[in-house]
Order: structure tokens, then C-alpha cells, then sequence
């Protein structure tokens, strides 16, 4: 079973976090990433992969959200989780990368396949490259906490104008499909 995570999914003073908002799409990461998300069940149920979707982390704080979310995929007995997510930075920033835990042989190799089949979909995106994570890097408890291969999904800038411009939900959701196809 895939653990498809929603990036951004805890809640703060009653209201999803919703992370980054892109001005070019009009979305946050999180309303964003659950589109993505309903395209990709179905693409994997096609391809004969169960997955499950997990939209909302408990917890009080980032680290606590993390516990529950890594909680969760345990208990669902995932063999891969993603969290999905999108970058935003300068208007300039621009491109796509996959972000592993530093020790995972396996996170780095599947890393690998998003990369590839992400590029293939759309070729006009710059690579950024695989990302190795350690404990002192920001966002990584996702990656050190979940029991099974993780991923962080950082497919484009939401602040760039020419990703924006680029990228599509069934082209993404279609990319990641066929990069867990080959990791199953």
C-alpha cells in the first residue's frame, strides 16, 4: 500500500496550516496536492496499486504532526510514503526536487524514478536533483520518522511564473503514477 501524504495537512487555531500559496495557480499547497492526490489513486487503482490518502496529521506543533502522520502510515502497513508539496521562494526559483532521508539506499534509488518519469512529463522544468535530508535540515522529520521509504515531492515553485505556467495536476499525478509503478 502507498501512503499518499498531504503535505501541510495539521491544523493551527482550527484551520488547515495549507502551506505555501501560489499567486499564479490561486491554491496553497495543500488544496493543490489533494487534487493531485484524487488523480493519483485512480491512476494507481488502474494500475492495480492500493494507496491511501492522509489529510489531516494530529499534533500541537511540526514535530508532533510528523509522529502522527508517521503514526498513521505504520499502522495503514504502507511499503511507501510521499509527502506531497511544492516550492515557493523568489520569483526566480524555479525547478523540481525529490527530497530522500541521507541513509536510505532504497529513498535515494526511488527518488530516482520520480526524477525521471517527472522529466519525461515535463521536460522544460529544471532539475534541481535528489535531495539526501539529515536531522538538521528543515522538513526532514517526515522523512526520519516514517517507518518504511519516504519521500518529500517538491515538483515546481508555486512562486515561479514559468513553472506555473508548465505544470498541470493529471501531468503530475500521472508522473509520480508511473514512478510508483516501477518501485511496486
Amino acid at each position: 500500500m502507498i501512503a499518499l501524504c498531504i503535505g501541510h495537512s495539521r491544523k493551527i487555531s482550527g484551520r488547515y496550516d495549507g502551506g505555501a500559496y501560489s499567486v499564479q495557480l490561486k491554491i496553497n499547497e495543500r488544496d493543490f496536492n489533494l487534487q493531485v492526490a484524487s488523480e493519483l489513486v485512480g491512476m494507481l487503482q488502474d494500475r492495480g496499486i492500493r494507496s491511501k490518502v492522509f489529510n489531516h496529521y494530529n499534533g500541537n506543533g511540526y514535530g508532533s504532526a510528523m509522529a502522527d502522520v508517521a503514526k498513521q502510515v505504520k499502522e495503514a502497513r504502507a511499503s511507501l510514503a510521499i509527502e506531497l508539496h511544492f516550492n515557493s521562494a523568489s520569483p526566480e526559483a524555479n525547478g523540481h526536487e525529490w527530497l530522500y532521508w541521507h541513509t536510505s539506499e532504497i529513498g535515494q534509488k526511488i527518488a530516482g524514478k520520480f526524477d525521471s518519469e517527472f522529466s519525461k512529463v515535463f521536460p522544460a522544468i529544471k532539475k534541481r536533483g535528489l535531495k539526501a535530508i539529515t536531522k538538521k535540515d528543515r522538513g526532514g522529520k517526515f522523512l526520519e520518522l516514517t517507518h518504511c521509504p519516504a519521500l518529500i515531492l517538491e515538483p515546481f515553485f508555486g512562486s515561479s511564473v514559468l513553472d506555473c505556467a508548465r505544470i498541470n495536476v493529471k501531468g503530475i499525478a500521472e508522473a509520480y503514477a508511473k514512478a510508483i509503478e516501477q518501485c511496486v
